[in-house]
């Protein structure tokens, strides 16, 4: 069976953002694969009667910022305060998470699409905006754009949430080795010891 991690992730959630930039690194020393997942984060919690306390909760969205400075210290990554977010359909961009898998270039999109959007602050939710990201970035952005525009995205979108459900899913970013899930940013040294010890 193929070593794998299974990283399911939402464009929306900072932490999956911080979890990204790890993940290459860690999966390269446990000589595993990484399978890129996305999800909407907000339609899976809803659908699980989980809450987004981070945004219903004044004294947790504080505490957020200032957990998410200390994990940007600590990985030493760049970051970049968003105000685009307001406003960017984040559904479109996972869209186009889809159809950069289908066209084998799901990882790369993934990457530099989360470095846009937090260290770079861009409104990738905009489609000229996105369209000459990609193009700068060296992906196919027309066959991306074309194939995200499907409808048969938008319906694998929501199965793939469907499925996140059934497999106990509940938030972002979340890792699934195996039939064991990890939640979280935090649970990186437990996702690697896991991936090390498969057979």
């Amino acid at each position: 069976m193929t070593k794998q991690i299974e990283f399911y992730f939402d464009f929306g959630s900072p932490y999956s953002y911080l979890a990204q930039t790890q993940l290459k690194k860690l999966a390269a020393d446990a000589q595993t694969t990484i399978v890129y997942m996305p999800i909407n984060v907000l339609d899976l919690m809803k659908a699980t009667g989980n809450t987004p306390t981070t945004i219903e909760c004044k004294a947790k969205r504080k505490y957020a910022k200032s957990d998410l400075q200390r994990w940007v210290k600590k990985y030493g990554v760049d970051w970049e305060p968003n105000q685009n977010f307001r406003h960017i359909d984040l559904n479109f961009l996972l869209r186009g998470a889809i159809a950069a898998i289908k066209l084998g270039v799901g990882a790369e999109f993934v990457s530099k699409v989360f470095t846009g959007l937090y260290a770079q602050a861009l409104d990738l939710g905009n489609v000229e905006i996105l369209r000459d990201f990609l193009k700068k970035n060296e992906l196919p952005a027309d066959r991306i754009l074309e194939l995200m525009a499907q409808e048969e995205i938008s319906e694998e979108l929501k199965a793939r949430n469907k499925a996140a459900e059934e497999a106990g899913l509940f938030g972002t970013p979340t890792f699934r080795i195996g039939e064991e899930i990890y939640f979280g940013n935090d649970r990186l040294p437990f996702v690697e010891a896991a991936a090390k010890a498969q057979a």
